[in-house]
């Protein structure tokens, strides 16, 4: 099923779809984020318009969703925060197929008052994609 602004996938048991709409994550996803626990969990579902010439999901779209996982996992280790990137350092490990449920995760490294570190894995069933690590500056 292709994705459209009014029509996306529901959402796989234990994740909720994002409740921002008609901004850019939801172009460029949408996404959808992991439910409960302190676990981190961003991910979509990978559609031929995610894809490049090669058939297989554009590197921008999986580092959307890497960027994306930087703030999510800080946020479950510190609660809400605003902030912007300013570093978001990646290692493409395999394509990335289309049609399947691609997830970003990982785990806060270090930081402080202004600056928080993260680093994760993208996979699609357990195999990675992508390895990345970030920072973060926190203005709030």
């Amino acid at each position: 099923m292709s994705e459209t602004p009014n029509q996306h996938r529901p959402a796989p048991e234990g994740w909720a779809i994002q409740s921002m709409k008609g901004n850019f994550a939801w172009h460029a996803g949408p996404f959808y984020f992991r439910e409960a626990g302190p676990t981190p969990g961003v991910a979509f579902f990978s559609e031929p318009h995610h894809a490049n010439k090669a058939d297989s999901i554009h590197g921008g779209a999986l580092l959307t969703l890497a960027d994306m996982s930087l703030f999510d996992i800080c946020h479950r280790k510190l609660g809400a925060f605003k902030a912007v990137t300013i570093t978001l350092n990646t290692e493409f490990l395999a394509p990335a197929p289309i049609g399947v449920f691609i997830e970003a995760t990982g785990e806060m490294t270090g930081g402080g008052r202004k600056l928080l570190i993260a680093r994760g894995i993208v996979s699609t069933g357990g195999q990675p994609l992508v390895s990345f690590s970030g920072t973060l500056r926190r203005f709030e």
